[in-house]
């Protein structure tokens, strides 16, 4: 089993939200086991947002030549967090409890990636911004992370109606009854409500154009409607888009979202620096 380790020690602590963590690792590692693989040598990799670091100890274990460290800079609600730093130490990999604007490594990196971290940042322009100061050229930037550009809150599994301010308004006393239930306040304000045009748009200003160059991996939503199909769980927590799927599949129209990448309900950006 890989990353053995920290789900050993997940099992032993018996969080309410081990499976649900596990699940969405193992996707993780699915999409980006093949950028891993790609990259040369003995690289250098940088996980931002590693939680517990379960995700980080299955990478670091199937690549054992490349150097791994994880930054987790929300890390006010991981109460076991020092926990699992000692544990994926072990495994020679660095996991920090700090901010992505407090991490100043002394070497750059071959690769950064982020999971469901970048709709989170307060500014990801400034993300953006720091990981490519902190990247080689050449290097690479992977982040997969919800697209606002797609009507549909994943957290809160609501639609979007017209924008953030305009659906706290409608859906007020659901997302604090959802807070409150879920142990997660504070997670609505967290959200900054990423569009893929608008990152699309910003790479294209010509101070940018140069540095970040971006992929659009779009093969990522043929990925999430097989896990609709075969994780029943996933199908539970996501019945509104699952539905959306289901319904375009039905219709013969799910294959032509390629051609709206804009619109996609998830993305998989891969930013090279040049």
């Amino acid at each position: 089993m890989k990353g053995y380790g920290v789900v050993k020690t997940l099992n032993e602590l018996n969080l309410n939200h081990s499976a649900l963590l596990l699940e969405e690792a193992h996707f993780a590692h699915s999409q980006l086991q093949t950028n891993i693989a790609s990259l040369g040598g003995q690289a250098n990799i940088l996980e931002v947002g590693c939680g517990y670091g379960v995700l980080l100890s299955m990478l670091a274990e199937e690549f054992p030549h490349h150097r791994f460290s994880g930054i987790e800079p929300f890390f006010d609600g991981f109460a076991q967090l020092e926990t699992f730093t000692g544990v994926v130490s072990q495994m020679n990999v660095n996991m920090k409890t700090e901010a992505y604007g407090d991490h100043h490594p002394e070497e750059k990196y071959d690769a950064i990636y982020c999971v469901n971290v970048f709709e989170h940042v307060n500014d990801w322009r400034h993300f953006l911004d720091w990981a490519t100061d902190h990247l080689q050229v050449g290097g690479k930037l992977l982040v997969m992370c919800p697209n606002y550009g797609f009507p549909y809150e994943s957290h809160f599994r609501i639609p979007v109606i017209v924008n953030k301010y305009v659906t706290h308004t409608l859906f007020q006393r659901y997302i604090y009854r959802f807070e409150k239930n879920n142990d997660c306040v504070g997670l609505w304000d967290s959200l900054n409500f990423v569009k893929k045009a608008d990152v699309r748009q910003f790479l294209g200003q010509s101070e940018y154009s140069l540095r970040l160059v971006m992929s659009d991996e779009t093969e990522i939503i043929d990925e999430l409607v097989l896990r609709f199909a075969q994780d029943t769980e996933f199908r539970k927590r996501h019945r509104f888009i699952g539905g959306v799927a289901e319904l375009m599949k039905k219709l013969g129209i799910l294959k032509f979202i390629h051609y709206f990448p804009n619109y996609n309900p998830y993305m998989k950006l891969t930013f090279t620096r040049g």
